[in-house]
């Protein structure tokens, strides 16, 4: 077997770096698609409803204040629950300090892409910690910031993906 040229290597590295840049250029159309849709309280609500990967919207304090269908369901949460204000993603220990952290670093204006957890929605009511989620192996997620209209950071959002 022969070894890779220097303009193969090269070439193989480019089409890495265009692979990473397109994703990391989706990931950003994304979270801006994501906070517009904000501003529309009804619309927001509907969408994120129909999004197959859960979604939690959640205050500085860690409060929940939105989740989406399929983040009730992997977590088992209660509507009841949820609509009360009681669920809190920093109440419950979790081995996911990278995901901990990001939540809490949310309200900086940082945006993370993180890959390779395990069992993060054991930071929700519903799952104990060391079990797995019922349908889908969630590893990984992204947590971003909504602001309001004078550019005040006023939620966090993190949405898992496998």
């Amino acid at each position: 077997m022969g070894e890779k040229t220097k303009e193969q290597l090269l070439a193989e590295l480019m089409e890495i770096q265009k692979m990473l840049e397109e994703k990391v250029a989706f990931q950003d159309h994304m979270i801006k698609k994501f906070q517009m849709l904000t501003s529309n309280e009804g619309l927001f609500h509907q969408i994120i409803d129909y999004c197959p990967y859960p979604i939690a919207v959640f205050t500085q304090q860690g409060t929940l204040v939105a989740a989406n269908n399929a983040l009730i369901k992997e977590t088992k949460m209660r509507y009841k629950d949820l609509a009360e204000g009681k669920c809190n993603i920093y109440e419950h220990n979790s081995d996911n300090l990278q995901l901990m952290n990001a939540t809490r670093q949310a309200f900086t204006g940082k945006t993370f892409f993180l890959e390779n957890l395990k069992n993060p929605l054991a930071i929700f009511s519903g799952i104990e910690q060391g079990t797995e989620s019922l349908s889908k192996n969630f590893e990984r997620a992204i947590v971003f910031s909504i602001s309001d209209d004078d550019g005040k950071i006023t939620h966090g959002v993190v949405v898992f993906t496998i």
